[in-house]
């Protein structure tokens, strides 16, 4: 699927989140013209929503200011908290080429009254009034306290030329931000369906210190050059869950699992856990669980808070590295509108707050700690090799340059694209999972054999993986890897069509990683141009020659584990005497099982030559 397929669908999505009465949103689908106006104006909601973390329709629709006399504003969003003003204009372009290829004009960023709007003008320069919704801007902005404080910005949701682009700043006389095609999809498009869009920046957790003599406790880790500050808090049950139902997937970033990964295959301990919040009023829960552990930017604590017995945790970007499972299951509970939230009364939970120094926020060397502690404190449930590898850079790197490039979703942490499934952003076929990559790029790497019969979890941990699969391979071979994923998916439709399964031998039952390995070969520029097209032909080149292929194998001596004579004893009935005759028959034994996860395919691959007719 073309990622302007993509971005129609979640545009598709995000208007059936519209009220029915909100007429606009649901056109006749035959009337185009309507159809692209509902679809404009559902792409400011998607800014809306992935930039300013407004997650319900019509929190996003009371911005939007789109229409005649609306002074070249479309929408506007004002931030109280950072003291933000945002001003927004949008072009929405109907077709794939558009979207990429069409600018904005300098006529359309001169209508913008920002001036004349944000000093309180009611009418544009000819006199005309300014719709109702801009006028509610202005008031909007009348009423704010110590404006003055306020920082204003604009916002073009349309791709600009570089010369309107390094003229805007004279223009508007404003800070602006450019969302161009390519950064709609990856920074808009991207976040939304991965349900990433809520960033946990800075964040104010309760606590209770009523029953407790000491509310914290400080410890400093010293590891080379860098100092760690390690906090411990008992914290009360319903914070975790506000914070998990609130964020999700955002603040799980350095987790080896996603918020609905946490609920994958673990359901006796979220029923323990649930069960410990639900079914007992005393508060024994922090003796039986865990705990959680968090990292932080920069943590404060303060008890002078006006509230008797009720003191404030401060956290600056936290990231939840263990413990996603407490919190996923806490999140569930609360969001159970037949639950009372009674049930989490005076039930706390210890929580480890990691705060890095200056140099520990440097991402490679944060990464290095997060992976070291996701190994030594996932302890609780299960946690994987592949899982604990999900947010090493390669997996991180090569999931952009997928859906950049190709518009696929490499799925690289249990659960991620969860969300994007369930609001029908994205279908399952636009999903490439991480299980079927790894095989493949041990295929590819003349290693089909062990790609066939490893479990995920060991291809993780062989020393192969990290020449296989690392940072520095680069744009070439991660095509290679894509269109080899390609053939691997086309394989597995040739062999749901063909009514004679064995048309090409045991490949198809057997053997797709060997094919995908001998096909890979070819994928190169003497060979390939980078087509579906081209990729198909070579690969059913391949595919008609294999049972030829499979036949010269089979004899080899070096095969014969595999292919060979077998003597068996058959039982008959002698009805003349009553008596029963041996009767020993030769049977010809082919075991392409083994064969193709034997040690002797890789080799055999290696030395074969596929005449694809391309000299």
């Amino acid at each position: 699927m073309k990622k302007y397929e993509l971005l129609i669908n979640t545009l598709n999505a995000l208007r059936k989140e519209a009220p029915e009465y909100y007429k606009s949103y649901y056109p006749d689908i035959n009337d185009i013209s309507k159809v692209n106006a509902a679809n404009s104006r559902a792409y400011i909601h998607l800014l809306l929503k992935a930039k300013f973390n407004l997650l319900t329709f019509e929190e996003r629709e009371k911005f939007i200011t789109d229409g005649s006399q609306d002074g070249g504003i479309d929408a506007y969003y004002i931030d109280y908290e950072k003291k933000e003003i945002y001003f927004i204009q949008s072009k929405f372009r109907t077709n794939d080429e558009n979207f990429k290829t069409k600018f904005i004009s300098l006529d359309e960023i001169n209508k913008m009254d920002i001036d004349r709007i944000s000093k309180g003008e009611k009418t544009d320069k000819n006199g005309k009034d300014y719709n109702k919704k801009i006028k509610r801007l202005i008031r909007e902005l009348s009423e704010i306290e110590q404006i003055s404080r306020y920082n204003f910005y604009v916002i073009i949701l349309a791709n600009v030329d570089k010369v309107l682009a390094d003229a805007m700043g004279k223009l508007l006389e404003l800070p602006f931000e450019i969302y161009n095609y390519e950064k709609a999809y990856e920074e808009l498009v991207f976040p939304i369906v991965r349900g990433t869009v809520h960033h946990a920046t800075d964040i104010s957790v309760n606590l209770n210190l009523g029953s407790k003599n000491n509310y914290t406790m400080d410890y400093l880790v010293k590891e080379g050059e860098f100092t760690t500050s390690v906090q411990l808090f008992f914290v009360p049950i319903v914070e975790i869950a506000k914070l998990m139902s609130n964020y999700k997937n955002s603040i799980l970033k350095y987790n080896p699992r996603s918020y609905l990964g946490a609920s994958k295959n673990e359901n006796e301990v979220n029923e323990s856990i649930k069960d410990s919040v639900i079914n007992r009023s005393d508060n024994v829960f922090a003796l039986f669980n865990n705990g959680l552990t968090i990292l932080s930017d920069k943590t404060s604590f303060t008890s002078r808070t006006g509230r008797d017995g009720m003191g404030e945790l401060g956290l600056l970007n936290p990231q939840i590295i263990n413990g996603g499972q407490t919190a996923y299951t806490l999140a569930t509970i609360f969001e159970d509108e037949n639950i009372d939230n009674s049930v989490f009364d005076n039930k706390e939970v210890l929580v480890k707050v990691i705060t890095f120094d200056e140099e520990m926020k440097e991402e490679e060397n944060k990464q290095k700690l997060i992976d070291d502690l996701s190994l030594t404190t996932n302890n609780q449930s299960k946690v994987t090799v592949a899982d604990r590898k999900s947010n090493a850079e390669v997996q991180i790197d090569f999931q952009k340059y997928l859906f950049s490039n190709y518009g696929y979703f490499y799925h690289r942490k249990t659960g991620e694209f969860s969300e994007g499934l369930k609001k029908g952003y994205i279908t399952k076929d636009q999903i490439i999972e991480r299980d079927t990559i790894i095989r493949i790029v041990y295929a590819i790497n003349g290693k089909p054999n062990v790609a066939r019969r490893n479990s995920e979890d060991t291809l993780y941990n062989m020393s192969d993986y990290d020449r296989f699969f690392n940072k520095n391979l680069g744009s070439e071979k991660y095509d290679r890897i894509y269109y080899s994923y390609l053939v691997y998916k086309y394989l597995g439709k040739r062999e749901k069509e063909l009514v004679d399964k064995t048309i090409y031998g045991e490949g198809l039952r057997y053997g797709k990683y060997a094919i995908v390995s001998a096909v890979s070969k070819y994928l190169i520029k003497k060979y390939f141009d980078k087509t579906e097209e081209m990729l198909y032909l070579i690969t059913d080149k391949v595919l008609d020659q294999w049972k030829e292929f499979e036949k010269k194998q089979s004899k080899k001596e070096s095969n014969q584990n595999y292919f060979y004579e077998k003597e068996e004893i058959i039982n008959k009935n002698n009805f003349a005497d009553g008596n029963l005759e041996n009767e020993i028959i030769k049977k010809y034994i082919e075991d392409y099982d083994n064969y193709y996860k034997g040690s002797t395919i890789n080799t055999d691959l290696e030395n074969y030559k596929f005449d694809i007719g391309v000299k």
